[in-house]
């Protein structure tokens, strides 16, 4: 039976190949575990255990190496063309409230475009003429027909569902 020491000095409990370690010694007669124990820094019968100790890398030695496009964020460094930058991108702080992705339209709990200023008139259907998204198919068709401008279109836009009306004609 071989007396195994553990790495980590005074380690209580279970190690490999089901030994029980008390107080950082266990003992095994499984000549497979033995040898795990061995190659993995245990201290086998009165051998101390191999403490391996690295030096950290000096960081002024470290290089990297990009592989691709650099990633940039864009609630930390906003550029005109990005799509749907976070709102308030740039001038607070990136990890705070205050900038968030708008997400996807009519999706989340987050507002999808600013507040309107105290001059501008919100888009509605009385304004637009179209529809909101949430009413039935047979509305965005009537919707569809009205602002058709060939007997052909008015045609196809009663075959289309309310998904591809709502792509074609807006929402």
């Amino acid at each position: 039976m071989a007396r195994i020491t553990t790495p980590v000095p005074g380690y209580s409990g279970q190690g490999p190949g089901n030994i029980m370690f008390q107080d950082g010694v266990g003992e095994s007669d499984d000549p497979a575990v033995i040898a795990y124990c061995q190659g993995a820094g245990y201290g086998i019968d009165g051998e101390p255990p191999k403490r391996e100790v690295s030096e950290p890398p000096d960081p002024r030695e470290v290089t990297t190496t990009v592989v691709g496009a650099r990633v940039r964020d864009a609630a930390v460094d906003p550029r005109p063309e990005d799509f749907r930058p976070p709102v308030n991108a740039g001038e607070a702080n990136p990890h705070g409230p205050e900038v968030y992705a708008p997400g996807l339209p009519g999706g989340g709990l987050q507002p999808t475009a600013p507040p309107l200023t105290p001059d501008e008139k919100p888009q509605t259907q009385e304004t637009t003429g179209r529809p909101p998204q949430s009413e039935p198919v047979a509305a965005w068709r009537e919707y569809a027909v009205s602002v058709a401008t060939s007997d052909e279109e008015r045609a196809e836009a009663e075959k289309l569902t309310k998904a591809e009306l709502i792509k074609k004609y807006g929402g």
